[in-house]
């Protein structure tokens, strides 16, 4: 029997199976494009909802939540900004909250690019809330200043604000300045006041997208990563003239 024969043969007996796989490649593609119309009428009718204002929490409490663009930033949320990162900035003590450190937090660190400069490892740790070209310029001048209060036999430094002014938005739109009318108390000895010192300054702040943080961080560490959470950094801090 010639080959050719074999073959017609076997092509009669064989089914031709193009026409169902066809048949299934068209049904699947039928039902992918009614997924993706289905997922995009979803989307579409969640965008038109508006957006929730109310949050409930789980302890009963209920807050107002407002969308805004990233480099925006409400006038409390820098106010709180600078409340609570500034104290850390320019604390220097024997001793600590015990809220938030441990004696580590305490004691003088090396800073890094910046030889021979010691400050207390709180003030290091707080100086990452200042953008980097302003945050060297801080820490030297800060290490000056600890030296000099060392001298005067202080033994502790606090910083308390009286007055915050509302932010005045300049140059870009993620940029503000913020005038702060302070005073820094000069504890020595026995919890002795030894003076008095005004802290009038003008501090300059810039929108930042919030940074990533290390994953087991120390208590100090912890403190300033949710004040730095806002998305905010210090650019500046001057005087503010008379």
């Amino acid at each position: 029997m010639a080959p050719t024969s074999i073959f017609k043969k076997l092509e009669k007996r064989t089914p031709n199976v193009v026409p169902v796989f066809v048949f299934i490649n068209l049904v699947l593609t039928v039902l992918i494009l009614f997924v993706l119309f289905f997922q995009g009428a979803s989307l579409f009718s969640l965008s038109r909802k508006p957006t929730p204002a109310l949050v409930q929490m789980v302890n009963g409490k209920s807050i107002l939540a407002e969308s805004v663009d990233w480099e925006q930033r409400t006038d409390a949320t820098i106010h709180n900004f600078i409340q609570e990162i500034l104290p850390l900035l320019r604390w220097q003590s024997e001793k600590l909250p015990k809220e938030f450190t441990t004696a580590e937090e305490n004691k003088l660190v090396r800073v890094p690019m910046l030889r021979d400069i010691q400050v207390p490892r709180i003030n290091y740790i707080a100086s990452f809330a200042l953008s980097d070209g302003f945050g060297k310029a801080y820490l030297q001048s800060l290490a000056s200043l600890n030296n000099e209060y060392r001298q005067r036999g202080v033994k502790e430094v606090v910083l308390q604000i009286s007055t915050l002014f509302p932010p005045r938005r300049v140059g870009s739109p993620r940029e503000w300045t913020v005038d702060v009318i302070a005073a820094l108390k000069l504890f020595g000895e026995g919890n002795e006041l030894l003076d008095i010192e005004s802290y009038n300054n003008r501090i300059h702040l810039q929108a930042v997208l919030p940074p990533k943080f290390v994953i087991e961080p120390t208590p100090a560490e912890r403190l300033v990563n949710g004040i730095r959470t806002a998305g905010l950094v210090i650019t500046l801090i001057e005087p503010l003239k008379e």
